[in-house]
């Protein structure tokens, strides 16, 4: 018989797998078409990723606005 400990799932585990599990269900809420106007540029694409790519664009916002000492 072995006595190896069994792997246990860690509390960053369980967050990871939550938040995958809540960006899913948000993705499949929101798989509409939306059309999107910016400057001279149209198209349509699913709202899910007009969100991703507007949160994206703010990440990086914040991390190039970032004072460096």
């Amino acid at each position: 018989m072995d006595n190896e400990p069994k792997p246990r799932i860690t509390g960053k585990q369980w967050a990871s797998i939550a938040l995958v599990a809540i960006a899913l269900v948000f993705i499949l809420q929101n798989l509409t078409y939306v059309r999107v106007e910016f400057f001279l540029f149209h198209t349509a694409a699913p709202l899910w990723l007009i969100l991703l790519i507007t949160l994206a664009a703010g990440y990086a916002i914040g991390r190039f606005s970032k004072r460096r000492n």
